[in-house]
């Protein structure tokens, strides 16, 4: 009895060993005995079949692609690798029209490049013309987004166009270059195919030191590509500055301007004021006597003085005028990195910035600022000037 049992023991621990064995082999041993096929390109029905045909089951994934919807984009195993029946094969399928090859305009005339961008289903958005010297006026210099790269079916596309160097077309808008920093000022004329000319300074109370306070010419003139601009910048007034009778610097007689600022600081000699000044009311100088009684006949030319006095024209302030809102709108263009985004208004109550920080490629900028009088906005990417918008 006990040599049964000992037997009956025997084959139920080798009936158990089987079993552990056929179980290991069929979870982790796979008997690779099918094939995978080559579906990329392929319908989704076509390629499905396929697999079924190998024993492969399939998971589908709607990817955006420039192929023909339902078209297999790719799989996730190679084709030819050996792998068991019932596999899961994912397949990437296209969804059909989402996104597209942009087509290369860049070199084509202005006319070619818009027919051919049309033809390809896209809409000019932008167009910027600035001067070049190596491109024919008409010419496309850049395309935004650029080619060769897969975008929205749906996408805007700017264009920067040459203007040439010779005609009407060679001509550029002169920005309004008031309160902009020395650096700035420079960046955004050498930007805009224009060179700096003659630098100087002028007291003044309204703008803050080392900023533009006047150019030559003024913002808002076309002037030719390649033309100097004289920029004068603001500094803090010198004591003989701050009196009002103190006769403009861009007082066009000179010998006169002269005259009345001597007079002004009360200079012992007496000086005689050129033209312009009644000559009834000049001051009787008697020869006979000697220069030193002379400070009291000053008080007539002191007189004098207030003919220069309306020159000086400071921005009268405007509490009562009208505030307006602004609607800023700008899409920053595609970017291999964040950039430095710096957007910044001028009206007439200041300069302020808007915003100032970094920009993802493609963001979406907009804003309702509200201003007074005249504004303009100025926008910096990556420390470059690449804009300026005014609002009236």
């Amino acid at each position: 009895m006990g040599r049964i049992h000992r037997w009956g023991m025997i084959l139920a621990f080798l009936v158990i060993i089987g079993c552990a064995y056929i179980g290991i082999k069929m979870v982790f041993i796979e008997d690779k005995d099918s094939e995978v096929p080559s579906v990329t390109g392929m319908q989704l029905v076509d390629a499905v079949d396929a697999l079924q045909e190998r024993g492969l089951l399939a998971k589908v994934d709607k990817v955006d692609s420039p192929m023909p919807a339902d078209t297999v984009v790719s799989q996730n195993l190679s084709a030819g690798e050996k792998v068991s029946k019932g596999k899961v094969v994912l397949l990437r399928v296209s969804k059909g029209g989402a996104i597209q090859p942009i087509p290369d305009v860049r070199g084509l005339k202005f006319e070619e490049g818009v027919k051919k961008l049309s033809e390809a289903g896209f809409k000019v958005d932008k167009i910027t013309r600035v001067t070049d010297r190596l491109k024919p006026s008409g010419t496309i210099i850049a395309q935004n987004p650029a080619s060769p790269q897969q975008v929205a079916a749906n996408c805007m596309v700017s264009l920067l166009v040459s203007s040439g160097t010779s005609g009407e077309s060679s001509f550029v808008t002169m920005p309004d270059l008031r309160g902009q920093d020395q650096e700035s000022a420079i960046a955004m004329i050498e930007q805009l195919g224009l060179r700096l000319g003659q630098t100087s300074d002028a007291p003044s109370t309204s703008m803050p030191i080392g900023s533009v306070l006047s150019s030559r010419p003024k913002g808002g003139a076309k002037v030719p590509a390649g033309s100097l601009v004289n920029l004068t910048f603001a500094r803090e007034p010198l004591a003989s500055e701050a009196a009002p009778d103190v006769p403009p610097s861009n007082d066009q007689d000179k010998e006169r301007a002269e005259a009345v600022r001597k007079v002004v600081i009360k200079e012992a000699a007496p000086t005689t004021i050129p033209s312009k000044i009644p000559a009834t009311e000049e001051p009787v100088i008697k020869k006979t006597e000697p220069a030193k009684t002379e400070p009291v006949k000053t008080e007539t030319p002191k007189a004098e003085t207030p003919a220069p006095a309306p020159t000086p024209k400071p921005a009268p302030a405007e509490p009562a005028a009208p505030t307006k809102n602004a609607k800023v709108r700008y899409q920053v263009p595609p970017l291999t990195k964040p950039l430095s985004l710096k957007i910044e208004m001028t009206d007439d109550s200041g300069t302020r910035v808007l915003k100032d920080g970094m920009a993802n490629s493609g963001e979406y900028i907009s804003m309702n600022v509200p201003y007074t009088g005249e504004a303009r906005i100025t926008i910096f990417l990556g420390g470059d000037f690449v804009w300026q918008d005014r609002y009236n």
